[in-house]
């Protein structure tokens, strides 16, 4: 089932002059610091890639630490696998919270080349077995795990922002100790389009945004059409239903030829049709007889004048 973004699940969040949709949590609210970094970090791939692959999986401990030197070790290690792997730049975002538990988790998001890989799941299978197999704790899959962010395309962008908005929530955040609640990898713009105009677009793009309107607007029309199409269609069948009978009544009252057959066979549906084809067989047989008594006249004028 596909999640949907609705005004009951999220916030506006106010970006380079365009609004986004983002987790609208149930308490606390938003930290708008720590999410403004989330939208730069995801620019700052978008630099490099036009297709940004953004992969969630979520990390439980063992044991409670009051710092992140076991989860550091553990990611840079991990980034340095991936990036001989896939080629690509690989970059994370991650939040640690504790709950009601003992131990505190971690909610960590890898982004890396959508051109390098175009799914999670080995990806994340990848992750899950490194975590465990070295004794940190477990790892757990999450719905909806990944999403490909495709530059100037906010349609793409901003469903994956929404998942990562998550993170920010300030809920479950754990107050007053040294670790820090948001890791991200250091991270720098690509120098190939080093422009405040291409920076600016890396997230909207208004000319995909104006195709992608355009299409949509197409489609809709397009759509209307079939639909009237078909209701003008359904409309010209039934007149024609409710027609036809009183046509084939017309035929029968305005003939000058009958066809003398089963009168079973007559569909005759208003006591009206009755009454003009009882007139129509009463003119019939009275011209017959006009015409007959003419014939007979006409016999007898030549019988005697031949007498």
């Amino acid at each position: 089932m596909t999640f949907k973004i609705t005004a009951a699940n999220s916030l506006e969040f106010l970006y380079k002059d365009h609004s986004y949709r983002v987790f609208k949590p149930k308490i606390k609210g938003q930290d708008l610091k720590a999410l403004t970094k989330v939208f730069k970090h995801c620019e700052g791939m978008l630099s490099h890639y036009s297709k940004v692959l953004v992969a969630r999986i979520d990390l439980s401990t063992n044991s409670y630490s009051i710092n992140n030197q076991a989860f550091l070790a553990f990611i840079k290690k991990q980034l340095s696998i991936l990036t001989k792997q896939y080629n690509s730049k690989v970059s994370y975002i991650c939040a640690r919270e504790r709950n009601t538990s003992l131990n505190h988790h971690y909610h960590l998001a890898i982004l890396l080349s959508g051109h390098k890989i175009n799914h999670s799941y080995t990806l994340t299978n990848q992750l899950k077995h490194a975590w465990e197999s070295e004794g940190l704790g477990s790892a757990s899959f999450v719905k909806h795990p990944y999403y490909v962010m495709q530059r100037g395309n906010k349609q793409s962008i901003e469903p994956a922002l929404y998942r990562l908005s998550y993170l920010t929530k300030r809920a479950t955040k754990e107050m007053n100790i040294k670790a820090h609640s948001y890791l991200f990898n250091k991270l720098e713009h690509s120098t190939k389009h080093d422009s405040k105009r291409f920076n600016d677009i890396l997230l909207v793009n208004p000319a995909i945004t104006y195709k992608q309107n355009t299409k949509t607007i197409q489609s809709k029309h397009k759509a209307a059409r079939s639909s009237n199409i078909h209701s003008n269609s359904c409309t010209q069948k039934s007149r024609l239903r409710k027609i036809e009978p009183y046509k084939c009544n017309c035929v029968i009252a305005h003939t000058d030829h009958f066809i003398i057959g089963n009168n079973d066979h007559l569909t005759i549906q208003h006591p009206l049709h009755r009454k003009y084809v009882g007139q129509m067989i009463d003119h019939f047989i009275y011209i017959h007889l006009i015409k007959f008594h003419k014939v007979i006249a006409l016999i007898e004028r030549s019988l005697s004048s031949t007498t």
